[in-house]
């Protein structure tokens, strides 16, 4: 039987495969003060079967090595380019499965803006578009494992998008490998405060005075290389903020909000049990030769499986793909790969403040935004409409060189 504590917080990536597996319904995913969910086990259904235990991916993670092949890709589509964070590799294997009458669950929105794991087939392909993009925040799962062994046992395609810790979590779940599912994993640097997310959403919508209409964490707005966070409003106006002064980002980046397993990530490997591994590629013109980098943005890929080989080759024509070196990549884009965040010094003042007080308040008390930062991100907007901007980028470019 799971019995989770304070100091087992650490040793829970909130995967909710134990949930899901228990035959008696005795474990609960219950939030706790910072907004993360962690099994509660009802201790009178409860038959100490340990199932929980025997499917926990922590306990029992998977790993093998294997031959993966790395690519820099992005996709063709010029409109799916622009509003992907980087390349856009995820949509057309998205298509692909869809084409194929079968489902595709990504991270996208709920209600008040909750970030949840929907399940998209023909009938709602419109929401598609919803799970394009990153989003900086541990995702609400819910039964949706339960959902996909009964697509998976109906011999429907299926595509799953998500965190390593969630692939191992769906993997273990399942007990058995399916042809028919196909993974990608993210390279991460941890899953924000969903608590955060929520503070932050009220926070945006009282200052603007208005209900959230769209949200974009990664927007383009001045070129790949520099992205901020887009939110429209239903009355019409537009924010944008980088990491510079966004709350949101900042807090992120900062590393003062991730679950606390995060820290110490126990799926921090070169090797994933997923089809596809994917993270940024910035690097892009460093990895391939005369690859001119427009900042358009490209995509890291780490083909992980011969399903995965199969399906890029099918899908080949939609793609830009330009082989690497994957010790390089992950050298320049992906330290991530192998590497946990190393939290701020400051984490468990500032998400017990963030429990108590308004997000801007506890914002400047850890992580201020200076007058100086507000100046550099309103300059932003002149240099990139008069083409300052992209001379900024050629000299920090020419002084790395």
């Amino acid at each position: 039987m799971i019995n989770m504590t304070e100091k087992d917080k650490k040793k829970c990536c909130g995967c909710t495969a134990c949930a899901n597996i228990c035959p008696h319904k005795a474990i609960t995913m219950k939030k706790d003060y910072e907004g993360f969910l962690y099994p509660v086990v009802d201790k009178q259904k409860c038959t100490n079967c340990n199932l929980c235990e025997k499917i926990c991916p922590i306990i029992n993670k998977k790993s093998e090595k294997h031959q993966i092949d790395s690519y820099a890709i992005r996709v063709k589509n010029s409109e799916v380019l622009k509003t992907s964070t980087s390349g856009g590799f995820f949509t057309p294997i998205a298509n692909y499965v869809l084409n194929k009458e079968g489902a595709v669950i990504g991270v996208g929105y709920g209600k008040d803006w909750r970030i949840e794991d929907i399940l998209v087939t023909n009938e709602n392909r419109n929401d598609l578009e919803q799970l394009r993009g990153s989003k900086y925040v541990q995702s609400y799962l819910g039964d949706m494992f339960q959902k996909i062994q009964k697509l998976l046992k109906a011999n429907k395609t299926v595509l799953f998008s998500g965190t390593p810790c969630q692939v191992h979590g769906l993997k273990s779940y399942l007990r058995k490998e399916y042809s028919n599912l196909i993974t990608v994993d993210l390279v991460c640097h941890g899953v924000p405060s969903p608590e955060l997310w929520r503070k932050y959403i009220q926070y945006q919508e009282k200052k603007n005075k208005s209900k959230v209409k769209s949200i974009n964490f990664r927007n383009k707005t001045y070129g790949y290389h520099s992205g901020t966070i887009k939110i429209v409003f239903e009355n019409c106006k537009e924010y944008y903020g980088s990491a510079r002064v966004d709350y949101m980002l900042k807090s992120f980046f900062s590393e003062i909000c991730s679950r606390p397993s995060c820290y110490d990530c126990q799926f921090k490997d070169i090797y994933h049990i997923s089809d596809f591994t994917i993270f940024d590629c910035w690097s892009a013109s460093k990895l391939v030769k005369n690859l001119e980098d427009d900042d358009k943005g490209y995509t890291n890929v780490l083909v992980n499986t011969a399903k995965g080989k199969k399906i890029l080759d099918d899908l080949k024509s939609q793609y830009e793909i330009y082989p690497t070196d994957m010790k390089e990549a992950i050298k320049l884009d992906g330290s991530m790969v192998e590497k946990s965040a190393i939290p701020h010094n400051k984490r468990k003042e500032f998400m017990y403040d963030l429990s108590h007080e308004a997000i801007e308040k506890v914002i400047q008390k850890y992580i201020p935004v200076e007058k100086s930062d507000l100046i550099i991100e309103k300059s932003k907007k002149f240099f990139y409409k008069t083409g300052g901007l992209n001379w900024i980028k050629k000299l920090k470019k020419l002084k790395e060189e």
